[in-house]
């Protein structure tokens, strides 16, 4: 790292995915910036997010998938998503003046965050070493499509189970799993075979597509996660967006002291009055004799 300013930099394809991601994303590109590597962003014209101009790259712009959904998409069937999404992956591929701009760039790598598949079909598709920044991915968490994920023991994401199962909950998790390798192989996987037959050789799948990427960047902390095996590509970054806290503003800072004195102040005076509104209850119900 510390000679990384004296080395040349690479040229970096980015497709990312707009809204949340973009944050994580974002992080990344700017360290990447600052070691000086070249880098282009493919980003929707309609984007919430990611600006068209930046200091830190160049920006392309191409239909990408919020461009033929409203911000509701997120409550549509799954299969109207996968439809969009598809069609616009051939839609991508099928652009002669941007797949060759794309070639022509001569990019050394690609950086994607594979939560939806246009970006692992492009650096498919251009042959280029894949970098996911990765969490979710198509049908669920990464971690259990780069890595033997056990049912035993492992929870798969959505069955709200914990390590510790009894019987019936390793059903209930095997279930979910199920439902996970159907989804995959019967829905997600069918829907890209008219691409992959276009445009790829045979026998290319979107599976075999996310399985051949060389780094997972994964956002996740192994130690704060259930035990499970994982893979020597997988590179845990969790928290890698977090910074320092830096001190408040001084006006801030005095409102902050004032309200949490008042609240204690208020918590001890409603304790009191807890207490005595106890104690005279008390009195009341089981008042004391008068000794003789």
């Amino acid at each position: 790292m510390a000679f990384s300013s004296f080395c040349n930099g690479s040229k970096i394809l980015v497709v990312p995915v707009d809204g949340s991601h973009w944050i994580n994303m974002k992080i990344i590109l700017e360290e990447l910036h600052a070691r000086g590597h070249d880098i282009t962003v493919m980003r929707s014209a309609k984007s919430w997010f990611i600006p068209s101009t930046s200091p830190i790259y160049t920006s392309i712009n191409v239909t990408m998938f919020e461009d033929d959904a409203d911000r509701e998409f997120y409550i549509k069937m799954l299969k109207d998503v996968i439809d969009r999404r598809t069609r616009l992956a051939g839609k991508t591929l099928e652009d002669p003046v941007l797949m060759q701009n794309l070639q022509d760039s001569k990019f050394e790598i690609i950086l994607t965050d594979p939560a939806f598949p246009l970006g692992v079909i492009v650096g498919g598709y251009l042959k280029l070493p894949m970098v996911f920044n990765v969490r979710w991915i198509n049908n669920g968490e990464g971690h259990q499509t780069i890595a033997p994920s056990p049912v035993s023991y492992v929870p798969v994401s959505g069955s709200e189970l914990q390590d510790q199962m009894d019987f019936p909950e390793r059903i209930k998790n095997m279930l979910h799993y199920f439902y996970n390798i159907y989804e995959m192989y019967y829905i997600i996987n069918p829907a890209y075979s008219d691409v992959f037959k276009k445009h790829f050789p045979p026998g290319t799948d979107m599976i075999s597509l996310e399985l051949s990427a060389d780094i997972w960047l994964f956002r996740g902390d192994f130690v704060f996660d259930f035990p499970r095996p994982t893979m020597p590509n997988v590179v845990y970054i969790g928290g890698f967006q977090c910074k320092e806290a830096q001190p408040l503003p001084d006006d801030l800072e005095e409102f902050i002291c004032l309200t949490v004195k008042a609240t204690c102040e208020f918590i001890l005076i409603m304790g009191q009055c807890e207490d005595n509104y106890h104690q005279n209850l008390k009195t009341v119900i089981n008042p004391e004799q008068p000794k003789v």
